[in-house]
Parts: C-alpha cells; structure tokens; sequence
C-alpha cells in the first residue's frame, strides 16, 4: 500500500524535521485524502513521526528512538503557524545571548488565535504582532530568515529583539534577565533600532532603551549624536517604567520612574 509512496516521502521528510498537514498534502497532491492520513498514521505507529499537535508532526531521524527523541523547539515554534516568527526571550535564546534557558517558547503571528501548546516539557506561546506593525504593514520589519537544522525559521535580529524585550519585558523574563542578556551583545547596527523605535511610535519603550544605552554607551559603543535622538523621542511626561508599579527615582533625561534596583542593578555581584 505505501510501497509507491516510500520513496517521495522519505525525501519530504529529509528537509522537513518538522511539517504541518498541508505541506504534507502538497507534497502528495496525487495521493487521495484518504491514503494521506493512512500515511501519517502508518508512519506514526512506526515510530518514524510524532505528532506535536494537530496538524503538526515531527520526524524521528533514522537511528532514533521516538520515546527518546527531544525536537528541536525552534522548530516546533517556527512551524506552530504559516507566519510564526520566534521573539522575544526565545530570539535571545536562538541568537545566544540569553542569560537564562527558559523551557518558554514565544512566537509572533498575525493570527488572532493561536493557542498556547505544551510539548516535551516546553510551553509555546503565540503572541499577536504589535497593532501598529500590522496597521502600517511593517511585521516583517527586522524578521531574518535563518536555516536551522536544515529548514527555514524567522526570527527577529537582535535590533529588533532588544526593543521588543523591552517594549514587553513580561514576555522576555522580566528586567533582570533583558538587562543580564543584553549586556553579552557585542554589536548592534543603531540605526535599524532607531527605525524599529520610529515605526512602534511607543515613547516608554524608546526611554527604556536609551536608559539602558546611555548605562552602557562605551561597552556598546553607543554615538551621542544617538542618543540625542532618542531623547527627542521620550515621554512627554514622567512614566513609570513598569505600568501599575509606585515608587522609583526619576530618570529627568528620559522622563522614566526607575524601580532603584535596576538603577543600582541589585542583580550585579558585589566586586
């Protein structure tokens, strides 16, 4: 019954460790519905895929066990949906400049419902593009393409990564772990954040990066010229740092209410 079809999907399955139903379908247009369930089905029982979710599989590589295999997780996020775009602490993570593993895996899309799935121990989480991205038809703004293990991922560039753990820290570790894990970033191409920061129009998000620029300007080799830009862009009244948070000392050069921990960066070991 499968003997036609060997040949054709073990080549699919060669460059697609991880695919969705429909590239599956694609790749057998000749085969009736039918027999592409009975496909996966088989292959399933065999052991030579396992399925992340619905519509989602895995392949198990020769030699491999299915019970023991661990998928690559930026695979599973890279794949949870046609758009997916790893971000936020889990473009830290794939870039390498994490202070901390963390087993949360965030993705951007512009599908309103992407459901949260947990698989092998990791929880994936779909979070919808920034409205103003998607109003003015920017969401692949600083998005790379990047092959990993074989196949194609997005993910957004470090610039890009900075200001999104920023503008939602809640979603990149908290302050700590950005702060800890931007600071391991050798380069940083300023004016591609200073275009990501125009395109979001997000005041608090453009001080929250220039404070931490200004903290360390030589280490980053940061321009003044810079950083007078991004003081022209900061809030026009004081703000708070964190939304809903009291107390804190004023920043006056970005108009920011500064928790006094990460002013003294309580987190730093004592030298």
């Amino acid at each position: 019954m499968f003997s036609r079809s060997t040949f054709t999907n073990a080549r699919f399955f060669a460059r697609h460790p991880v695919f969705t139903t429909d590239e599956f379908a694609a790749a057998n247009q000749r085969t009736k519905r039918e027999s592409k369930h009975s496909l996966l089905a088989y292959n399933r029982r065999s052991g030579r895929l396992l399925n992340i979710r619905r519509g989602l599989y895995a392949v198990v590589p020769d030699g491999m066990e299915s019970e023991s295999y661990m998928v690559n997780p930026f695979l599973v996020a890279g794949k949870a949906t046609v758009d997916a775009v790893l971000a936020y602490h889990a473009a830290l993570q794939f870039h390498g400049y994490a202070y901390s593993h963390f087993n949360t895996v965030t993705y951007l899309t512009s599908q309103k419902e992407s459901k949260k799935f947990t698989f092998q121990g990791t929880e994936y989480i779909g979070v919808t593009q920034p409205k103003i991205l998607m109003r003015k038809e920017q969401q692949n703004f600083g998005v790379d393409i990047v092959d990993q293990l074989g196949m194609d991922i997005r993910v957004t560039c470090i610039e890009r990564t900075l200001v999104d753990c920023f503008d939602r820290i809640d979603l990149s570790g908290g302050i700590e772990e950005v702060w800890r894990s931007l600071q391991l970033v050798p380069y940083l191409r300023m004016q591609r954040i200073l275009d990501y920061l125009a395109l979001l129009d997000n005041a608090v998000t453009t001080a929250k990066v220039g404070l931490f620029f200004e903290t360390y300007k030589e280490h980053l080799r940061v321009k003044d010229e810079d950083l007078a830009t991004l003081r022209g862009r900061k809030p026009l009244h004081r703000c708070y740092m964190f939304p809903g948070e009291h107390g804190g000392k004023l920043v006056s050069d970005w108009n920011l209410i500064v928790p006094q921990a990460v002013l003294e960066r309580n987190w730093e070991e004592p030298l």
